[in-house]
């Protein structure tokens, strides 16, 4: 029982936190079960990280979303600039579910190659460097998310199907795109976690959709609840601390991060 209450809280913890930071959560999730030679988590298990991290979503930007809601139904500049933001998010979110329904299969069981996490984790660490470098002497003063255009919608989006494969990391390459695009670190931090709520809920509807198919395997419930819990709160802390973090400081620290990380996968696994 301690076992499942241990792996459930390190993999939660782990999902949580590189779900939001940019240094990639499969590259995480293939390392430590590696390192600490533990078996294969199974699939209701990532399901319910999905979920706790969508949840971790939902809760932090309760008050926005809410907002948000209430203000789509209305007939005046507020509720048309509240839909039109809806509309950006929807746009934005298609690349990525059209290319997750045609090759989601085969970048799952052909991609999860440790030389190629160590690549990913190293070349996509040093673009968002040159992403983060591009935004040095941009003023960080609007922090919404609101007055993102259409075209930096669009590369944001169209950037998004690229963290399919193992050891890109979605908040890493959607926020590299929306520096390049010309968003500050905070409104790029911002904009990539809205963009995340439809595809986190899209990633835990499918994997509640093959567990029922398939059957939940050998994940034990205290194992589930922890890990549901673990990602939640550690979901939290990495939602509030990056968006602390970007609103004073560089990515310098993840990029060191990812490429020390990149040098142990290739060396381990």
């Amino acid at each position: 029982m301690w076992f499942d209450a241990l792996q459930g809280l390190v993999l939660g913890a782990i999902q949580g936190l590189t779900e939001f930071f940019p240094v990639s959560s499969s590259g995480h999730l293939i390392l430590v079960p590696v390192l600490l030679h533990w078996p294969d988590q199974g699939l209701g298990f990532d399901t319910v990280l999905h979920l706790g991290t969508l949840a971790a979503l939902l809760w932090f930007f309760r008050d926005e979303l809410g907002s948000l809601f209430l203000r789509i139904w209305t007939r005046d500049l507020d509720g048309r600039a509240a839909r039109m933001f809806v509309a950006k998010l929807a746009v934005a979110t298609i690349p990525a579910v059209l290319v997750a329904l045609a090759l989601g299969d085969i970048i799952e069981t052909s991609f999860r190659d440790g030389r190629l996490v160590a690549f990913n984790l190293a070349l996509w660490g040093l673009v968002l460097l040159w992403a983060d470098r591009s935004a040095k002497n941009r003023h960080t003063d609007d922090q919404s998310v609101e007055h993102v255009t259409w075209k930096q919608a669009i590369v944001v989006g169209v950037a998004q199907p690229l963290a399919l494969i193992p050891g890109t990391s979605r908040s890493g390459i959607t926020i590299s795109a929306g520096l390049f695009s010309g968003l500050s670190r905070p409104s790029a931090a911002r904009f990539s976690f809205f963009l995340s709520i439809p595809i986190t809920a899209a990633a835990g509807l499918s994997g509640i959709m093959k567990v029922m198919k398939h059957g939940m395997g050998a994940d034990g419930m205290l194992s589930l609840v922890v890990g549901f819990a673990a990602a939640l709160l550690f979901g939290l802390f990495a939602i509030r601390f990056l968006l602390s973090y970007v609103a004073k400081r560089r990515y310098d620290g993840f990029v060191a991060y990812r490429l020390a990380l990149a040098l142990l996968i290739a060396v381990l696994v």
